[in-house]
């Protein structure tokens, strides 16, 4: 389970609640809790490291003496807050304890949360970023109409502090990736234009080594050599037929391909041809080779006696093209393929300027298309038919940076600066689309439209009613959830538990949470139905899955279907199957996961890695014919409760595992137990440091809808740095608490979120002048779905 970065340093006033009062005199002023509750604790723990008084001391953080202290250096702070968290500070021999030390970084980051707004309007900087692989997939797709499968030449995208994988923090290009885009680009175009078969004759004297004088034929004799190279644009089957006149005791020819092991050149039966200066007929040589596209050495050598040699000719075999490919051919170039291009560099330059806009996302100019005539100019020079000099042209278009990053302008001098019309444009459609803008943005955007209140909340409208609003919801829901990774790159090895879970049944407990999602956004309902919805999406093999044939005798089919859950047992996405595996070890249940995942993702409440020194917990053995039958170990709660007896587990454990403890009827797989394998009665019962007590995942939820504002300005952080393509800073946290106000206001309908997220000062501004990034750590990763082996 990974407890992500981000946010961390801004949302974390939950755990206060969870865990333990800040400080026991409540009615204190910030100023006093300070004076008397936390700088004390720092002082005693720090100074050692950090005195003020030392000209040794670079990190001066104990030269507070008030919470103005900490809004003047809030980078500062957050510094103190995190690492406090994380135990990085102070060194292990410290003698701070663990309440101390959760109680004094909430405070601070409480503290910088609550004042964020005290500093103004905030735009943020965006981190210059690629597009990511979605992104490349589906914007090659509109511009090109090509499918293009980029997970087969592409690395997995790194998710950053943001947690998603748009953040630009971690989207750069290394040498290699340009490498793989270089060969990703000549694929696309050679799919999206059809270059006419190729057939070509060289006559021997213009052979090499070149005797333009020589009348043909040219005699080969052993141990010399004829060569030709040949641009090959389309890797295929070829054939290569010699033509040579026949004489008494001719020897025997070969092929050698870029200098490689030579291929005999059969000799069919004769037919009538050209005839040579002999009066002999001329026979064709010939043989069947595979040329790889590039350009390639084909040289004829011979054994035994001379051959008297008149040409060469390269045909390629007949590639036969599907009328889509045609049409898309036709899409690009406005032409059939193969067709005669009159005026044809004035034609290329046409159709580069009509792609470059689309490509760009930006109005052009004709000095945008002049790197790309030239690599026109250069194909044309060497002879390459229309087609292919396009190709060239094209290719060069889609390893540009242009194409390739988000690219937006962003002024020199300090201050808060509206987007331009075509940079919002690309900020709404890669944010709900994940691909270019379409026609009508881009329309709006020439009119100078975008920004306009009216124009941009009705577009949100029609794109989140676009079916390619789902590319948003699934990859939303999967990255944050962490979801997407069930089912693993393997199916599950154990026979008895392959006969109800299988790479298929992954697949639909992947799909279950994102089509809730779906519904909410789609029908503008209750974002809290993430916590509370009594319905769920099923399939045929889902109800096998979740042991309800008997409540749903007469549900039939694979295609997902709408139903209301038979009983309270779960309900929203946190007690979902694919939740319950992906928090569970392999062949064992983890409260601590579950409990962790809880509060980090429903909550934003960041859990601090373990200490050092605090040994692992150790797993709890298996019963007999455990592994074979694919049952759960028992006893993980008691020795949770054995674990925590340690002073420096104390105080995270009190807050994951009571969460943890109430969803333990739900197996390692996420089905629903009422029994321990051994007999014994699974105890779901939980009381959080706070005092709330509950039994089971119902009352469980019933304990986490007390905390809905907290969840939703979680969740609304999470929409908007997945928005943003960055992590969120301090001066975001005044956005984020406006958003999940106005989400209260309008009974937290899904809409309003995201009508506030476009409509924000950081979705629709930039921050000019030098902007710090304040990257979040590197959020560890997930531990993923157990149930795969």
């Amino acid at each position: 389970m990974s407890i992500s970065q981000n946010l961390r340093r801004r949302l974390v006033a939950v755990l206060s609640v969870f865990a333990f009062p800040i400080i026991a005199a409540s009615q204190l002023s910030s100023s006093d809790q300070f004076a008397q509750s936390i700088r004390p604790v720092l002082a005693q723990n720090c100074s050692a490291c950090h005195n003020p008084a030392s000209p040794k001391n670079r990190i001066n953080f104990l030269k507070a003496t008030s919470t103005k202290d900490l809004q003047a250096n809030r980078g500062l702070w957050r510094d103190v807050a995190t690492q406090m968290r994380n135990r990085t500070m102070p060194p292990v021999e410290s003698k701070l304890t663990e309440e101390d030390r959760l109680r004094v970084s909430t405070w601070i980051d409480e503290r910088l949360r609550v004042t964020a707004c005290d500093a103004g309007d905030y735009a943020g900087a965006v981190a210059l970023r690629r597009l990511n692989r979605r992104e490349y997939h589906n914007s090659i797709r509109d511009l090109l109409g090509v499918d293009y499968n980029v997970s087969e030449l592409f690395p997995a995208d790194g998710t950053g502090g943001a947690g998603f994988d748009t953040n630009g923090e971690t989207l750069y290009i290394p040498p290699l990736l340009m490498e793989r885009y270089m060969e990703a680009a000549q694929q696309i175009v050679d799919r999206a234009i059809i270059t006419p078969d190729l057939v070509k004759t060289v006559n021997a004297s213009q052979m090499l080594p070149a005797d333009l004088k020589a009348a043909p034929p040219r005699i080969l004799v052993p141990g010399a050599e004829l060569s030709t190279p040949i641009s090959i644009y389309i890797s295929g089957d070829y054939t290569v037929r010699v033509a040579a006149e026949r004489k008494e005791g001719m020897g025997s020819l070969s092929l050698k391909v870029d200098g490689g092991t030579p291929v005999p050149l059969t000799l069919p039966q004769a037919r009538a041809g050209n005839r040579g200066g002999g009066g002999g007929r001329v026979p064709g040589y010939q043989v069947q080779v595979r040329l790889a596209r590039g350009l390639r050495l084909l040289t004829i050598i011979v054994d035994g006696s001379a051959v008297p040699i008149t040409s060469l000719t390269l045909e390629q075999k007949p590639m036969e093209t599907v009328p889509e490919k045609s049409a898309m051919h036709y899409r690009l170039l406005g032409l059939e393929p193969g067709g005669d291009v009159l005026q044809p560099r004035k034609v290329a330059e046409q159709i580069l300027r009509a792609f470059l806009r689309k490509a760009y996302r930006r109005p052009v100019e004709p000095i945008d298309a002049v790197p790309y005539l030239k690599l026109y100019d250069r194909a044309a020079e060497r002879g390459d038919p229309f087609e292919e000099r396009m190709k060239l042209a094209l290719k060069g278009v889609l390893v540009s940076p242009q194409f390739l990053f988000k690219i937006e302008h962003r002024n020199e001098k300090p201050g808060i600066y509206l987007l331009g019309q075509y940079e919002l444009a690309s900020r709404m459609s890669y944010f709900l689309w994940s691909t270019m803008p379409d026609e009508e943005l881009t329309s709006l955007a020439d009119q100078g439209k975008l920004q306009d209140v009216q124009v941009l909340t009705s577009q949100l409208e029609r794109m989140l009613d676009d079916p390619r609003s789902r590319t948003f919801t699934s990859t939303f829901i999967g990255q944050w959830l962490g979801t997407q990774d069930v089912g693993g790159r393997a199916a599950p090895m154990l026979t008895e538990l392959q006969t109800y879970y299988t790479p298929p049944v992954a697949a639909d407990l992947r799909a279950e949470p994102i089509l809730l999602f779906q519904r909410i956004v789609g029908e503008n309902r209750s974002l809290l139905e993430l916590l509370t919805a009594d319905y769920t999406y099923m399939t045929e093999r889902l109800v096998k899955f979740y042991q309800l044939e008997d409540k749903m005798k007469d549900f039939q089919g694979n295609q997902a279907q709408l139903v209301k859950w038979p009983d309270n047992r779960r309900a929203g996405v946190m007690n979902s199957g694919a939740v319950m595996a992906m928090t569970s070890h392999y062949r064992q249940t983890s409260p601590v996961l579950r409990g962790a995942w809880v509060l980090e993702t429903m909550l934003g409440t960041p859990v601090p890695p373990p200490p050092l020194n605090v040994p692992p917990l150790e797993p709890v053995k298996c019963l007999e014919n455990c592994a074979v039958e694919a049952k759960t170990a028992v006893g993980m709660r008691q020795r949770i409760l054995n674990h925590r007896v340690n002073p420096a587990c104390t105080a995270c454990h009190n807050l994951m595992d009571p969460i943890g403890f109430a969803m333990e009827n739900f197996d390692w797989t996420g089905r629903w137990r009422d029994k321990e394998f051994d007999g014994s009665a699974i105890d779901a019962t939980g009381v959080l440091p706070s005092g709330e007590k509950f039994d089971g995942p119902a009352e469980l939820r019933n304990v986490l809808l007390e905390k809905k504002d907290d969840f939703l300005r979680h969740l609304s952080g999470k929409v908007l740095g997945y928005a943003l393509g960055r992590s969120l800073q301090d001066g975001d946290s005044c956005t984020v608490q406006h958003m999940a106000d106005a989400l209260k206001k309008d009974d937290y309908r899904a809409r309003t979120l995201f009508r506030e997220v476009v409509l924000s000062v950081p979705f629709r501004n930039s921050q000019g002048g030098v902007v710090k990034m304040e990257s979040a750590a590197p959020a560890r990763k997930r531990i993923g779905p157990m149930v795969v082996k």
